[in-house]
C-alpha cells in the first residue's frame, strides 16, 4: 500500500520534481565543471585554472575583409571599449611586462613581437573613451583537429637578474560543442610559457581557461627558477585546440621577479631592453653527432648502364613508404639519390638473437627486393638506434645532397611524384634563362589531389593539369591550398597557369616553403639545418637562408610535382595535435632565426 501511495504522489508531482532536479543540476554545473577541470590538471604544479570575472559576453564576427572583429557587450553603466588601430602613442602595458605589443609582419624576419605561423590571429587594441586605459586583444578561429597558436620569444640577457616570472592573463571561448560532449575533455584553451635554461632543460607554466561558451576569466601563476639554473629564454604561446569555435585572450603579462637582495638597479628592472636581448648570441654546434648509423646499400657506380643526365633527384623516405619510392621510379629514369630511414623494429617482432642493426638491415633488404628501380641510383640507409628516435628529416636531405655529382639537383619529399619528362622540360626552360647564376633557386610548383588521385592517374601535361585544377570540382589544386595557404602562396599559381616563361619571386614572405631545383656549382650553398627533425619548419628554414644569403628565386613554368595521398605520419600528427611539441619546435625556429639575423646582419643585428 505504501509503495502504491508513493507512486501516486510521484506521478502527481512529477513536473515539480523533475524541474527541481534540473534547476539544481544547472546551478551546480559550473562548480562541478571547475572541480572536474582541476582534477584533470592536478598533476601540473605550474598549471592555473582560470577564475571568472564580472560577466562579459563577446561575439566574434566576420568583418568586411574576413577579419575577426570584437564586439564587447556590457551594461550601460560600464565603459564601452572600441578597437584602436594606432597604438604608437598609447602606454598599453606597464614597463615591467616583458612581452612586446608588436605583431611581426609576414615580410619581416625578426624575433621581437608576436609571431603567427600558418594560423591567422586578429590583434586589436581596446581602449576606454579617453584612450588612457588600453589592452591588446587577440582573437582567432579554433579548429577541432589542429592546434591554433601565436607565439612570442623572449631571449633573456645573462645579467638581467631575473629569478622568476609572474604570468597572468584573461581568456574566453565560444564553441559549437554542447557541454555534455565528451570530445571537449581533450580541448585546450589557454596560454603557456616555456622557460628554457642555459643547460637546455625547461619548465612550463600554464594558464588554462574553460572551453565552451564562457565569458572572460582571469588566471595568474608565479614561477621561481631553480636556484642552480640560469634562464636563457621565455617563450609564450596563446593557443586553442580540440574544438570548432573561437578564442579570445587579453591582458597577457609576463612580469620579471627579482631577488631583493641583489643590486639590480631600479632602472634596469623597468627597462625591457635591459632584460630582453634584441640580437641574442645563439650558435648551434657545427659538429653535431646524430644517433644514427648510415650505410650505402646501392651505389650508382655499380650500375652497368651509365645514364647521360645532368640532373639528380634527391629524395628521402621511411621504410614504411616504399610504395612512394616505386611511384617516383616509375616516371624518373635518370639519376637519383635516395635516403631511406629504418626505425627500430618493435622488440616483440624482432628476433632476439639479432642485434638492432642486423634486424634493420634484413628488413631493408626485403623491402628493396620489391622495388623496381630503373634509374641510376645511390641508396643510403639511415638506421635508428632506439625506438624513440625521431625521423631526422633534414639530416636525410643533407645525406642525399652530398651524393649528387650532376650540375643540378631537384629536392623533393618522396610523397611528391615529378611530372613526366621532368628533366627534359627543365633544360628546355634553362635555354630561356639568360643569366646562368648558380645562386638562382628554381621553384617547382607542387599540387595535391583528392584520395581518388593516385600515382597511376596523375596529369601528364600542363594542359591536362590546368583542366583538372580549374574544373568546377577540381580533382587537383595547389598543394596545402586549404590547410596552409601561405606555404606556397608566393609561387603565384594564377600566373603559372598562363605562362611558359620563368618568372621571379621578388620578396620574402614568412612561411614560404617551396621545392627547388638548385645548382651544385655554388660550393657555399647552405645545407638544411639538422636540428629540425620530424615535422615543422624543416624546409622553411632552408628557404629563409637561401633568400638571405643572396639567392634569387624563379618559378619554373613547365615542370611540377604532385603530392600523392597517404596516411598522416605519426610525427606530423604529434606536431598538429600536441601544443607542447609545437612550442618546442617554435623555440628552435626562433633560435634559428636569431642565428640568421646575426650571420647576415639583419635588423637589430645589422651592426654585429
Amino acid at each position: 500500500m505504501m509503495v502504491k501511495l508513493t507512486a501516486m504522489v510521484l506521478m502527481k508531482h512529477r513536473a515539480f520534481i523533475i524541474g527541481s532536479f534540473i534547476g539544481i543540476s544547472i546551478g551546480l554545473f559550473p562548480l562541478l565543471f571547475l572541480i572536474s577541470y582541476h582534477y584533470q590538471q592536478q598533476l601540473c604544479s605550474d598549471t592555473i585554472i582560470a577564475a571568472p570575472l564580472a560577466p562579459e559576453i563577446w561575439h566574434p564576427r566576420a568583418g568586411p575583409s574576413g577579419k575577426l572583429v570584437i564586439r564587447a557587450l556590457r551594461s550601460k553603466e560600464e565603459e564601452i571599449f572600441d578597437d584602436v588601430s594606432d597604438t604608437s602613442n598609447i602606454n598599453i602595458a606597464d614597463m615591467q611586462n616583458l612581452l612586446s605589443q608588436k605583431v611581426i609582419s609576414g615580410d619581416e624576419l625578426g624575433i621581437d613581437g608576436w609571431w603567427m605561423s600558418h594560423s591567422k590571429w586578429n590583434a586589436t587594441t581596446r581602449c576606454d573613451q579617453d584612450a588612457k586605459n588600453c589592452t591588446q586583444v587577440f582573437t582567432t578561429a579554433c579548429r577541432k583537429q589542429m592546434t591554433t597558436a601565436i607565439y612570442q620569444f623572449l631571449p633573456i640577457e645573462a645579467d638581467s637578474g631575473i629569478i622568476g616570472i609572474e604570468f597572468s592573463g584573461k581568456g574566453s571561448s565560444q564553441s559549437d560543442f554542447h557541454w555534455r560532449n565528451k570530445k571537449m575533455d581533450a580541448a585546450i584553451n589557454g596560454a603557456q610559457t616555456l622557460l628554457k635554461y642555459t643547460d637546455d632543460s625547461y619548465d612550463i607554466a600554464r594558464l588554462l581557461f574553460p572551453t565552451g561558451n564562457y565569458s572572460i576569466m582571469s588566471a595568474q601563476v608565479s614561477k621561481i627558477f631553480p636556484h642552480d639554473k640560469q634562464i636563457k629564454s621565455i617563450t609564450a604561446m596563446l593557443t586553442c585546440y580540440g574544438y570548432d569555435g573561437f578564442a579570445m585572450f587579453q591582458d597577457i603579462v609576463i612580469k620579471p621577479i627579482y631577488d631583493d637582495s641583489t643590486t639590480t638597479s631600479l632602472s634596469v628592472r623597468k627597462d625591457r631592453k635591459k632584460c630582453v636581448s634584441s640580437c641574442p648570441k645563439y650558435y648551434k654546434q657545427e659538429d653535431v653527432t646524430l644517433p644514427f648509423d648510415t650505410e650505402k646499400v646501392i651505389s650508382s657506380s655499380d650500375t652497368s648502364d651509365t645514364i647521360s643526365s645532368n640532373l639528380t633527384l634527391v629524395t628521402h623516405l621511411s621504410i614504411d613508404r616504399m610504395e612512394a619510392l616505386q611511384a617516383i621510379a616509375d616516371v624518373w629514369t635518370g639519376i637519383m639519390a635516395v635516403t631511406i630511414y629504418v626505425p627500430v623494429q618493435d622488440a616483440k617482432n624482432r628476433n632476439v638473437t639479432q642485434t638492432v642493426l642486423q634486424s634493420s638491415r634484413r628488413k631493408l633488404q626485403e623491402a628493396l627486393k620489391k622495388i623496381n628501380l630503373r634509374c641510376q641510383c645511390d641508396v643510403i640507409a639511415v638506421y635508428a638506434k632506439n625506438e624513440t628516435d625521431e625521423y631526422p628529416t633534414n639530416h636525410m636531405r643533407n645525406i642525399g645532397i652530398k651524393e649528387v655529382k650532376t650540375d643540378y639537383m631537384v629536392i623533393l619529399d618522396a610523397d611528391f611524384v615529378p611530372c613526366p619528362e621532368f628533366e627534359k622540360r627543365f633544360f628546355q626552360t634553362m635555354k630561356k634563362v639568360k643569366r646562368k647564376d648558380p645562386k638562382i633557386a628554381f621553384v617547382v610548383p607542387v599540387f595535391e589531389g583528392s584520395k581518388e588521385v593516385t600515382a597511376s592517374n596523375l596529369p601528364k601535361t600542363k594542359l591536362e593539369l590546368k583542366k583538372m585544377a580549374r574544373d568546377e570540382n577540381p580533382a587537383i589544386y595547389p598543394f596545402a591550398y586549404y590547410s596552409s595557404p601561405l606555404s606556397h602562396h608566393l609561387t603565384n599559381y594564377t600566373k603559372w597557369y598562363t605562362t611558359w616563361k620563368p618568372y621571379k619571386i621578388k620578396k620574402y614572405e614568412d612561411g614560404y616553403e617551396p621545392y627547388f631545383v638548385l645548382s651544385t656549382k655554388d660550393k657555399n650553398m647552405p645545407l638544411f639545418d639538422t636540428r629540425f627533425s620530424g615535422y615543422g619548419f624543416n624546409k622553411i628554414q632552408h628557404t629563409i637562408e637561401l633568400m638571405h644569403s643572396g639567392y634569387s628565386l624563379q618559378v619554373l613554368p613547365n615542370v611540377w610535382a604532385t603530392h600523392v595521398y597517404h596516411r598522416i605520419s605519426s610525427f606530423k600528427k604529434k606536431f598538429l595535435n600536441g601544443p607542447i611539441t609545437r612550442l618546442e619546435n617554435r623555440i628552435k625556429r626562433y633560435e634559428y632565426v636569431a642565428e640568421i639575423m646575426r650571420k647576415y646582419h639583419i635588423g637589430p643585428c645589422a651592426a654585429e
